[in-house]
């Protein structure tokens, strides 16, 4: 009599034995998201376009790009947010580290060209008070009522 744990493997799942691939194999790791930063100056004027998703993996790539740039002479700093479609809590928090990064050196900090769905993170979190956006002013998405 042969017990339960005494049985081949490769009949009990019908496949040859090493005839088995880890999945990791055929279910490669999904690419890092990409963020496009660019970096323009004007007199005392930076402004700095972001294109990209603002989370956990690009996020830090933000604080670096923008702690890396020469800012002597620059009072005002603009974040164009007009290509940013999805802003998560590590990239909210990443704007406030670089909102007082700002302050410390004299720097105004302004947000431009803010989607209704990201300015929207900013009204529930309550830091619509504490950001200023310039250009066409955040409004709320319109909704279309369709009749079936």
């Amino acid at each position: 009599m042969v017990r339960a744990h005494e049985w081949d493997v490769s009949r009990r799942l019908a496949r040859p034995p090493g005839g088995r691939r880890p999945w990791w194999v055929t279910h490669p790791a999904p690419e890092a998201p990409a963020l496009r930063l660019e970096w323009e100056t004007a007199g005392g004027h930076a402004r700095v376009a972001v294109d990209g998703d603002l989370d956990l993996v690009t996020a830090p790539q933000l604080e670096a790009f923008v702690a890396a740039r020469p800012l002597a002479g620059c009072t005002v700093l603009e974040l164009d947010l007009g290509g940013v479609p999805s802003l998560g809590s590590v990239g909210l928090s990443v704007l406030l580290t670089v909102r007082r990064w700002c302050l410390q050196r004299g720097i105004a900090l302004q947000l431009c060209d803010v989607q209704p769905s990201v300015w929207r993170v900013f009204e529930v979190t309550g830091l619509d008070a504490v950001f200023t956006a310039s250009g066409p002013a955040p409004r709320p998405p319109v909704q279309d009522l369709a009749l079936f």
